[in-house]
């Protein structure tokens, strides 16, 4: 028999074949994230990596433990419709899917919808879109990328104790080398005063990737936050020396050129574009910024810092990014002014907390209910199976009665 592809040798099969019976795989579903041992350490395939079925286990789709799930969220019509401005279409169109029983069976699509929904203004939106998005972790609970996606939504809408869980949960199951999830955990402690806890997860990951320019820069940062502002500075502009010597991108801006064909100059106009479109969206013109400073355009990257300020001054990693602009134009004084004032800011940034929550009415449930309903050819192939099944049980009990 083969797990992930890899045959185990004899002795072992029977071991596992016992301990992925389909009631433990059931209680794994239900019951969530634990660890066990016998005798010596087991470690079981992922739930959502392997099914049981009567002639072994059988492999299920490998994108729900990939990278590449959150790049077909982006590809969905709803997503789609919401980076390009049109917020309106964006909602309707993640309505339509919500209630599209198809779609509702695929984990990507209930991660547009989700993600789409909780970006409304409307309370029934958000809940709509928090209740897909649970239920996607409730079918798939041991989907790294699933639980990620989670993670942050549940962030960006204030829910940040639940937002940590969610982390903290991933990092069970997350190999140290993906650092990913542990610098947004770090950064989540780090806005919610919890900064001890912050420096030590940076740390953290900085033995997996020394010497590493983005973590030690939020490391310098943290290390300010927690009252050692002159060790936080050095440390924070030791960062920025090194991805300037180093040239290298922050991982966002990496995928951003990839995205288009390889060209930083068409990354940056594509950029600007969205900026003009939307002028508000503070994270654009962020976005913006570290595409200027990763070609060394300072003066315009200053310039775009300056304009964003005037639109929104409490958003500390726009003093963060002033900060790095000016230490590389030599200017340190005011460079230190400008780190102090993200370091001050950054307990203050923590998201709002959700508005009063949305009483969902009978028609809201039923509909959701209805939605998320099995669609019609699996409930026949489960009514075609169900007396083969109960004379399977049957039969098994003359046996026993005997």
């Amino acid at each position: 028999m083969a797990v992930n592809g890899q045959e185990l040798p004899p002795e072992r099969k029977n071991l596992v074949r016992e301990l992925l019976c389909p009631q433990l795989l059931a209680a794994i579903v239900a019951g969530g994230l634990f660890a066990f041992t016998i005798a010596v350490p087991v470690k079981l395939p992922d739930a959502d990596s392997v099914k049981v079925t009567k002639t072994g286990i059988e492999a299920v789709d490998p994108l729900l433990n990939s990278a590449e799930i959150l790049e077909k969220v982006k590809e969905k019509e709803p997503w789609v419709l919401y980076e390009k401005g049109l917020t309106k279409e964006a909602m309707a169109a993640a309505w339509k899917a919500a209630r599209d029983n198809k779609k509702r069976q695929d984990a990507a699509w209930n991660m547009a919808i989700g993600n789409t929904l909780i970006r409304s203004d409307s309370p029934r939106d958000r809940w709509k879109g928090y209740v897909v998005l649970e239920k996607t972790i409730l079918k798939h609970p041991t989907s790294q990328y699933v639980i990620l996606n989670y993670a942050r939504q549940l962030y960006y809408g204030g829910f940040v104790e639940k937002a940590e869980e969610q982390y903290e949960n991933l990092l069970k199951l997350a190999k140290p080398e993906w650092i990913e999830p542990r610098i947004e955990l770090a950064n989540l402690y780090l806005v919610d005063e919890k900064t001890s806890r912050a420096i030590e997860v940076f740390n953290q990951v900085l033995e997996q990737k020394p010497e590493d320019p983005r973590i030690t820069k939020r490391l310098g940062l943290a290390i300010a936050v927690n009252g050692k502002k002159e060790k936080g500075f050095e440390t924070f502009v030791r960062g920025c020396a090194l991805e300037s010597d180093n040239l290298d991108y922050p991982p966002e801006i990496k995928e951003l050129i990839e995205k288009n064909a390889g060209l930083i100059e068409s990354a940056i106009s594509d950029v600007r574009q969205k900026v003009e479109n939307r002028p508000e969206d503070i994270d654009l013109r962020v976005t913006l910024a570290k595409l200027l400073i990763a070609v060394n355009r300072l003066p315009e990257a200053r310039k775009n810092l300056k304009d964003a300020l005037k639109k929104r001054e409490s958003v500390p990693e726009l003093h963060e990014l002033m900060s790095e602009v000016l230490f590389r134009e030599h200017n340190r004084e005011e460079a230190l002014g400008e780190f102090s004032s993200a370091t001050s800011l950054l307990p203050l940034s923590r998201p709002a907390a959700p508005a009063e929550a949305y009483a969902p009415t009978i028609e809201d449930t039923a509909e959701e209910a209805e939605s998320v309903a099995p669609p019609p050819e699996e409930k026949k192939a489960d009514e075609a199976a169900k007396p083969a099944a109960e004379g399977e049980a049957a039969a098994e009990a003359e046996a026993e009665a005997e």
